[in-house]
């Protein structure tokens, strides 16, 4: 069965910077601790304040269950993010299929 990759891209606030990596960390270390799936968070080498949260599902049912999955606290750090630390509340998101 081929892997989904599911990705977030957004800026962040520059002065908001060291606040967002703390809320971040602590985002990476609830999903990993209580999902089945990888997840991980990088910055765009190039591109400062430029950040992209990377699922890695093994199958589609785990893709769609993604928002399903969510519980109180991954969705009150998700809310924090927009509201607080991403640039005009945008993101990009990118889904990606591997080719068997």
């Amino acid at each position: 069965m081929s892997k989904i990759i599911f990705q977030i891209n957004y800026d962040i606030l520059p002065e908001k910077r060291e606040d967002y990596l703390t809320a971040i960390k602590e985002l990476k270390s609830h999903i990993n601790s209580n999902a089945d799936k990888t997840y991980f968070v990088v910055e765009d080498k190039n591109k400062e304040n430029n950040f992209t949260e990377m699922y890695i599902c093994n199958n589609e049912t785990e893709y769609e269950n993604i928002e399903n999955n969510m519980d109180d606290a991954v969705f009150e750090l998700t809310n924090r993010m927009f509201n607080d630390y991403i640039i005009d509340k945008k993101a990009k998101y990118t889904t990606l299929f591997e080719i068997d």
